[in-house]
């Protein structure tokens, strides 16, 4: 491999064979963007990897298996998305040689990252159906068996449970040993991988400071769980009576009960693939499957003449699909605004009242004077503020949070996490379930914790 150098606002960044670099900034810095100038550049030798609201515009090598899926007529298994043809995009109608070395040596890849990446338990599994972490994975694993000298990985870490951020981290101090080169881009200081040799730091993509690593990597904080206090006296939001769900063969949920009452909060947590997120599905009606299961909310069950959006319109969601689907061409405004329906569906408008709470929001995430932006012109954390402050302004009896925090630096983050904490507290009545990973990534006040994939808390 030879050294790779882009130029960054004026100044060249070189990163050199051997090297392992994780880049940091704040919000804006760049760091996607400096990732996939990479990649751009070299794509011979780069592959990069990135997911989100700006993937498609960052060139990654792949944007991410849910979005595909959903704009094809089938959804492939991991298993066949990971193969030689697939992961080099070979048509079935092109004529190509034996290629046996290449062959052989893809297969030789591909053993080392199954394991690397404890991805049996998914080959057999379609992509639609996986969880952001287990996606993350095999993307990881397809731009691993690209055999590209140069891996580009933005973000990485996010929205991975503990235990896979340690095996993540054990598969990238292998791959640097194996002579790979590793650019990852990081939000959190206790993110940086033990092999990284050099740091890039970007602010506004001008580069701040470039050289070799000799900072101290802080232990991750561990998630601490409380001893559930007795159900409140206050009326049912949620009641869920023996959950029954298996996906693609697979078992999620196996007999739960839950109940959740008004001004409660709960945390949600498990490792990828426990159901977290299809969970909050179920309990929103955006998923079919939640007719067929005893879920009822606010006293009423789906099913006849029990219209969904009387229930729907007294939730509101904050997750990454919602972020990865929203339309990128709407302000910041209409889509702050574009969570505000009645109860037989309609779209309504704001009244004065949810306009002004509209426009305190914003000032107060510090994105006012951004409303009239493009939501897809901003970066995956300010597209995830604004979607904070949409499922604010509708004013819910029931909040979903999934992965609130992911894709946010620290200073949005702390942001964030006082603004929830003041509306919980003016809001007793206000109940709220927030899936996390991250002990920061929780808003203050959380005593009820539901554990799935084993057990309950």
């Amino acid at each position: 491999m030879k050294a790779l150098r882009v130029d960054i606002g004026g100044v060249a960044w070189t990163v050199a064979p051997g090297q392992q670099w994780v880049v940091m900034g704040p919000a804006a810095s760049g760091k996607t963007w400096a990732a996939a100038q990479l990649a751009r550049r070299y794509p011979d030798e780069v592959a990069l990897v990135t997911f989100g609201a700006q993937a498609a515009a960052a060139g990654a090598d792949w944007a991410g298996a849910r979005w595909y899926a959903s704009v094809g007529y089938d959804s492939p298994t991991v298993a066949e998305t990971l193969t030689y043809e697939g992961v080099n995009a070979i048509s079935p109608f092109e004529v190509r040689g034996p290629e046996r070395a290449e062959r052989a040596a893809f297969a030789k890849t591909f053993e080392w990252v199954r394991g690397a990446l404890a991805l049996e338990s998914l080959l057999g599994r379609r992509t639609l159906e996986l969880s952001n972490g287990e996606q993350r994975r095999v993307m990881l694993a397809r731009a691993i068996l690209r055999q590209t000298p140069v891996l580009a990985l933005d973000d990485p870490f996010a929205g991975l449970d503990p235990a896979m951020q340690r095996t993540l981290r054990e598969a990238l101090g292998a791959l640097a040993e194996q002579g790979r080169t590793l650019v990852v881009t990081v939000r959190n200081e206790d993110e940086i991988p033990p092999c990284v040799t050099h740091r890039l730091r970007l602010n506004a993509c001008k580069v701040v400071s470039q050289g070799p690593f000799r900072g101290r990597r802080p232990a991750q904080r561990r998630m601490v769980f409380r001893r559930n206090p007795p159900p409140a006296a206050t009326p049912e939001v949620l009641r869920i009576r023996d959950l029954r769900l298996k996906m693609g063969g697979r078992e999620l949920f196996d007999g739960l009960d839950w109940e959740v009452h008004a001004g409660e909060r709960w945390l949600l947590v498990g490792p990828n693939g426990s159901g977290k997120s299809t969970l909050l599905s179920l309990i929103l009606g955006d998923s079919p499957m939640a007719y067929a299961c005893d879920i009822a909310r606010f006293g009423e069950r789906l099913g006849p003449g029990v219209p969904l959006w009387s229930a729907r319109a007294r939730m509101a969601l904050v997750s990454p699909e919602l972020q990865v689907f929203a339309d990128p061409g709407q302000t910041v405004e209409a889509a702050v605004y574009s969570g505000l329906f009645d109860r037989e569906g309609q779209r309504v408008r704001p009244s004065p009242a949810q306009r002004r709470r509209g426009a305190a929001l914003l000032r107060e995430l510090g994105l006012y004077e951004q409303r009239r932006e493009r939501l897809g012109a901003l970066s995956d954390g300010t597209g995830r503020l604004a979607l904070v402050v949409r499922a604010l302004v509708a004013a819910p009896d029931l909040l979903l949070l999934d992965e609130l925090c992911m894709n946010l630096e620290d200073e949005d983050r702390d942001r964030l996490l006082r603004l929830l904490g003041r509306l919980l507290d003016e809001t007793p009545s206000l109940t709220v379930v927030c899936v996390a990973h991250r002990p920061d990534h929780v808003p203050p006040g959380f005593d009820r914790v539901l554990r799935l994939g084993g057990g309950h808390a």
